[in-house]
């Protein structure tokens, strides 16, 4: 998306306000996007700060994301904050910028494509879940707990922490070995006297 600003050169604090749909084809390259429900729409304002543009503004994108614990199908609406600079020209040598990293005016127009992409893809929730309280998938055979129970035994152990169940139940089948007392750990036993 790209958004002519010609309006705005030349005046400090001025503004343009922007609301559009744009498409939402590079969803289809996330692996935890199912797919995008329809296109983005974007409200951003763009001012004037003299050294450049500030860019702010929300974004909403309605997309079918999947349960993490079941796998069922979500849709669900995710919502972007905007919050960014274009500048005119690349700082000088001594700010300590990457200025591969600065984004850049560019004959009157800024590009928002890279900037609303990452905001999108950043509001994508870690685990997405149908219902706070799913139960999920059995872990053994599968079967969706919420809508029936299976006869599965119920993992005592984190599976993480095997090794270490191992090694307890062979320390716990040895015999135990007798205490050798050398003299100098002898227990005294200290007894009241009436």
């Amino acid at each position: 998306m790209r958004l002519n600003i010609g309006s705005l050169v030349g005046r400090k604090g001025a503004s343009l306000s922007v609301q559009e749909e744009i498409s939402s084809d590079f969803i289809q390259f996330s692996p935890v996007v199912g797919q995008a429900e329809g296109p983005i729409q974007v409200q951003v304002v763009v001012t004037n700060t003299g050294e450049g543009y500030l860019v702010t503004g929300n974004l909403e994108l309605e997309v079918s994301l999947k349960c993490s614990r079941c796998l069922k199908p979500i849709r669900t609406t995710l919502v972007a904050s905007v919050e960014e600079e274009f500048f005119n020209q690349l700082p000088s040598e001594e700010d300590e910028v990457f200025w591969d990293e600065v984004p850049l005016v560019e004959a009157n127009e800024i590009d928002l494509t890279e900037l609303i992409a990452e905001s999108i893809l950043m509001s994508v929730p870690m685990k997405a879940v149908c219902q706070e309280d799913c139960p999920g998938l059995c872990p053994t055979c599968g079967v969706d707990l919420a809508e029936e129970t299976c006869d599965c035994l119920s993992p005592e152990i984190d599976i993480r922490l095997a090794p270490l169940s191992k090694l307890l139940h062979s320390l716990e089948t040895k015999s135990p070995e007798r205490r050798k007392d050398h003299g100098s750990t002898k227990e005294k036993t200290f007894k009241s006297e009436d």
